[in-house]
């Protein structure tokens, strides 16, 4: 079987098929697919490019060698936007994360291409645009809603997460998926589920003996569990589970599966100080890439889970 991987732009996919490589994978990119188009026509890959903005049939050819690729390689990770589209019987990935990160990595030059930005802020819009148009061009041209998570084996975050972490846990859930199938699975960083209630509420004995299991049970990155979480402004707040989120996380674990997302109000949330955002930092030994109270809206991860979790 093999793994298709795409995701957000700015979400480190190519870092991670490069940790992939390293454990035995092979790694077929659209990039690649491209190069070898070009030249069977005798084209350099700009003239190609150039051609295929005006000619349907290159598109067609691109997506024809990929399903092809598809049928005949095995424990290959072919690295493209809609190869999960194409690739028959594939693990399918998608890495999401959250839109400020990705224009950090953008902007400081990590993934930023061709583009060039003044500021984070111009970096972040033009992300926002970039994928925009991307959608509107994959529903006209193919009828795909390429950021509804139900197309997705396995959703995983990369916001907090190197690239040997997440092709760790693309690993583990591979392995999971030949076994038993499953779709739509949910992984967030345990450092961007952030709390939804005051930090006095911290019981230390039982956060100390959650911390100790959970380090016992250490052949995963991935907490024990599974977490009910609500979306508000762009952040995603517990809804229980947060000793096990904060043990789980001080015994090094990077990754939380998330059962169900509700969508609306949170109330609780409202309150926090930010000691009770510094306690849980220091509580779970990590620091939040965003605070709610310092920053109460924020773009979230640009994928879309309502049709996913709807309660």
């Amino acid at each position: 079987m093999n793994i298709t991987i795409t995701g957000n732009l700015g979400s480190g996919k190519s870092s991670v098929c490069k940790e992939l490589a390293a454990a035995g994978f092979t790694i077929i990119s659209a990039g690649d697919i491209f190069r070898e188009i070009a030249k069977e026509k005798g084209m350099t890959v700009i003239e190609l490019n150039e051609a295929a903005k005006k000619d349907r049939s290159i598109d067609d050819m691109l997506d024809a060698r990929s399903t092809q690729l598809g049928k005949t390689m095995d424990h290959t990770v072919f690295d493209s936007r809609l190869a999960w589209h194409f690739v028959e019987k594939s693990f399918k990935v998608f890495l999401m994360v959250d839109m400020q990160e990705a224009a950090r990595r953008v902007f400081d030059g990590s993934s930023r291409g061709a583009e060039v930005y003044r500021d984070r802020s111009e970096a972040l819009d033009g992300l926002k645009a970039r994928a925009g148009l991307e959608k509107e061009r994959f529903l006209e041209l193919y009828g795909l809603d390429y950021y509804d998570a139900r197309n997705y084996d396995l959703v995983l975050e990369s916001t907090c997460a190197s690239p040997g972490q997440l092709a760790q846990e693309i690993q583990r859930n591979f392995e999971l998926y030949q076994k038993q199938p499953f779709s739509a699975k949910v992984e967030c960083n345990l450092s961007c589920l952030y709390p939804s209630a005051p930090s006095s509420a911290i019981d230390l004995d039982r956060l100390a003996q959650i911390c100790r299991e959970e380090t016992e049970e250490n052949q995963t990155l991935c907490a024990g569990g599974v977490f009910s979480v609500r979306e508000k402004d762009g952040y995603y707040y517990l809804e229980q589970g947060h000793h096990r989120a904060l043990g789980a996380a001080a015994a090094g674990k990077v990754f939380a599966q998330v059962g169900s997302i509700r969508f609306g109000e949170q109330q609780e949330a409202a309150g926090l100080s930010m000691q009770d955002m510094e306690a849980y930092e220091q509580a779970g030994k990590f620091r939040y890439t965003a605070n709610p109270v310092q920053l109460p809206r924020k773009d979230g991860y640009m994928v879309d889970f309502s049709r996913v979790f709807t309660g």
